[in-house]
C-alpha cells in the first residue's frame, strides 16, 4: 500500500467513524441511559483514535509526498 493509499484510507475510515459517532449521539439524545452513553463514549474514543492517525499522516505529509515521489520516479526509470 502506498502512502497516498494509506492517507486516503485514514480519511475514509475517519469519515465512517464520524457517521457512527453521529448515530451514537442521536441515540443518546433520544434515549439517554447507561448503555447509550457507553456506546457514545466508545464511538467517540474510536473517532479520537482515527483522527489521531489522520493527524499523524497530515503532520508528516511532506515525508509521505517525498516517499511517493521517490516511488513514482523509481517506477518511471526502472519500470519496477
Amino acid at each position: 500500500m502506498t502512502d497516498w493509499d494509506l492517507m486516503t484510507e485514514y480519511i475514509h475510515n475517519a469519515m465512517h467513524v464520524v457517521e457512527k459517532a453521529h448515530t451514537a449521539s442521536r441515540q443518546l439524545r433520544e434515549n439517554a441511559n447507561p448503555e447509550t452513553f457507553d456506546n457514545f463514549r466508545a464511538q467517540m474514543q474510536e473517532l479520537i483514535e482515527n483522527l489521531t492517525k489522520l493527524q499523524t499522516v497530515l503532520d508528516n505529509q511532506e515525508a509521505f509526498a517525498v516517499d511517493e515521489l521517490t516511488d513514482w520516479l523509481s517506477k518511471a526509470f526502472t519500470g519496477k
